[in-house]
């Protein structure tokens, strides 16, 4: 009756006697510059969303993070934002830049610098500025664009991307003058 109680008091003695201290945290995980950034003002790290436009298209961002915009309150400013449309027809749009702004007055999104647009049916191009509507599918890509399709290259203005309300179908519309290199598969 005396011994087992003993025993079992002596292993748990030399288990708190032979534990490891867990090492003390001194620094903040975190550059000193991106803390003095980070603490300057109201932001939101890592936003992500995701909407469906009236035309059942799914439209979804993600950014570095959002700022409040300090001229109007209710618009944002975004810091490496990317986007994708995936549309009802199975064509995939995805859409990289460094900045960009969230305008919630009108449900649209800016996209500036360095643009990239890749598309799973093979469009890749860059440009310099995108426009497009968090509520429907149109996306407006400001040029001069540069780009490379399935059977080709080409350069254009501007480029259009439009769900048809008439006919529902996806739309590409390029315009300012286009100019496009066929190159044949063989």
């Amino acid at each position: 009756k005396v011994v087992l109680p003993l025993v079992a008091l002596g292993l748990l003695v030399s288990m708190f006697l032979m534990s490891k201290k867990a090492p003390e945290l001194t620094e903040i995980p975190f550059s000193q510059t991106k803390l003095i950034e980070r603490s300057k003002g109201q932001q939101m790290s890592a936003p992500y969303y995701l909407g469906v436009t009236g035309s059942g298209d799914e439209i979804s961002i993600a950014a570095n993070a959002l700022k409040p915009n300090n001229i109007n309150g209710s618009n944002a400013v975004i810091d490496q934002i990317s986007s994708k449309i995936e549309t009802k027809d199975g064509v995939t749009i995805h859409m990289f830049s460094n900045n960009g702004f969230l305008y919630n007055d009108t449900e649209m999104f800016v996209m500036e610098g360095l643009v990239s647009v890749i598309t799973n049916n093979g469009y890749q191009l860059r440009a310099s500025k995108i426009d497009a509507r968090l509520d429907k599918t149109w996306v407006f890509i400001q040029g001069p664009i540069q780009g490379s399709l399935p059977s080709g290259r080409f350069d254009a203005g501007s480029l259009e991307i439009v769900r048809s309300v008439e006919t529902d179908a996806l739309n590409f519309y390029f315009k300012g003058g286009v100019k496009m290199i066929y190159i044949p598969e063989d």
